[in-house]
C-alpha cells in the first residue's frame, strides 16, 4: 500500500482521465472569459485544440487562483478519505500566489492533523510539472514516503530544464511584458522570444531569436549542450497551438535515437497567458538552473 497520496492541481495538463487511472488526486484551476469563469477539464487533445482555436478566433482569456476556501476543502476531503499523508505538487510558486495559499492551509491543517500535507513547489507549470507528477508517482509506487519523496523531488527539480519560445508576441503585450511598440517590432522581425524557468520557477527571457527554424534549432542545441543521457527522465516536448513537434522531434531524434520522448499540450491556464503558439523542451540536465 502506498505511503502517501498524491495529488497536483490541473496546471500540470495532463488528461484528467489519466490523473484518476493513476490514482492522482487534482483541485481544478480556473480561467476566465468574459466575465465568466471556466474550469480546466481538457480530457483530450481535441479539448485543448477548441481552445486555441477560441483564441485564434480572438476571444481573450485571463486567469484566476485559488481561493483558501476551496483549498482547505479540497485538502479536508483528501485526508477524511484516505487518513493518510499526502503529498502535492503545486504549480509554481514564481509565476503565482497558488503555492503560498495551498501551503498556508496545509500548515493550519497540519497542526491538528495525525496526517501530514506535504507542499512541493513544483518551480514550474504545466509539462514540466507533469514530468514531476510522473515521477512522483514512481516513488509511490517505490513505497516511498511522502518526507523521502519530497526530498527527491527537490533533488531533481533544479536539474530539470525547461526551454521555450512563443510565436505570439500579442500575449506578451497583453500581460505587460512587453510595449506595443516593441511587439509591433518584433512581429516585423519575426522576434521569437526563448525562456526558461530559473531557479526560483520565475519566467526569465533569455535570448531573442529570429525566425521560427532558428528558435526549433536552439531549442535542440541546449539539449544537446546540457542533456543527462543516463537519468532516467524522459524528454518531453509541449505546444500550444501553433504545432512545431514534429520538426523538434525529428531534430531530437537526429541527435539522440534511442531517447524516450513524450508530447503533450499546455492548457488553458498557461496558454491564456502565453497566447496560442508556444513550443517547449524539457528535459534533465547535467547542470542546474540559475
Amino acid at each position: 500500500m502506498s505511503k502517501f497520496i498524491l495529488s497536483t492541481d490541473t496546471c500540470c495538463d495532463d488528461f484528467k482521465s489519466h490523473l484518476k487511472q493513476n490514482n492522482i488526486e487534482y483541485i481544478t484551476m480556473s480561467y476566465i472569459c468574459e466575465d465568466e469563469v471556466l474550469h480546466d477539464e481538457a480530457n483530450s487533445f481535441e479539448d485543448y485544440e477548441n481552445f486555441y482555436n477560441e483564441m485564434r478566433n480572438g476571444k481573450v482569456f485571463s486567469t484566476t487562483g485559488l481561493n483558501v476556501f476551496e483549498v482547505r476543502e479540497y485538502f479536508e476531503y483528501l485526508l477524511k478519505k484516505y487518513n493518510s499523508d499526502i503529498l502535492h505538487i503545486c504549480l509554481s510558486s514564481g509565476i503565482s500566489g497558488t503555492y503560498n495559499i495551498v501551503q498556508s492551509v496545509a500548515d493550519e491543517l497540519n497542526e491538528n492533523s495525525e496526517n501530514k500535507i506535504y507542499v512541493f513547489d513544483s518551480l514550474c507549470a504545466t509539462q514540466p510539472q507533469n514530468a514531476l507528477v510522473k515521477y512522483a508517482k514512481s516513488l509511490r509506487d517505490k513505497e516511498m514516503s511522502a518526507n523521502e519523496a519530497m526530498e527527491a523531488l527537490s533533488n531533481e527539480v533544479q536539474h530539470l530544464m525547461v526551454y521555450f519560445f512563443l510565436n505570439d508576441l500579442d500575449a506578451l503585450k497583453r500581460g505587460g511584458r512587453i510595449s506595443g511598440i516593441q511587439a509591433m517590432m518584433g512581429k516585423a522581425l519575426q522576434l521569437r522570444p526563448l525562456l526558461t524557468f530559473d531557479s526560483e520557477g520565475k519566467l526569465r527571457v533569455i535570448e531573442k531569436i529570429m525566425g521560427t527554424k532558428k528558435a526549433i534549432k536552439t531549442l535542440t542545441d541546449k539539449l544537446v549542450e546540457q542533456y543527462d543521457e543516463n537519468a532516467e527522465f524522459p524528454i518531453t516536448l509541449a505546444y500550444a497551438g501553433e504545432n512545431y513537434i514534429n520538426e523538434l522531434k525529428n531534430l531530437v531524434l537526429s541527435k539522440f535515437p534511442n531517447a524516450q520522448i513524450n508530447i503533450g499540450p499546455v492548457g488553458p491556464v498557461i496558454a491564456s497567458h502565453t497566447g496560442p503558439a508556444l513550443t517547449a523542451i524539457i528535459f534533465h540536465s547535467k547542470q542546474t538552473r540559475i
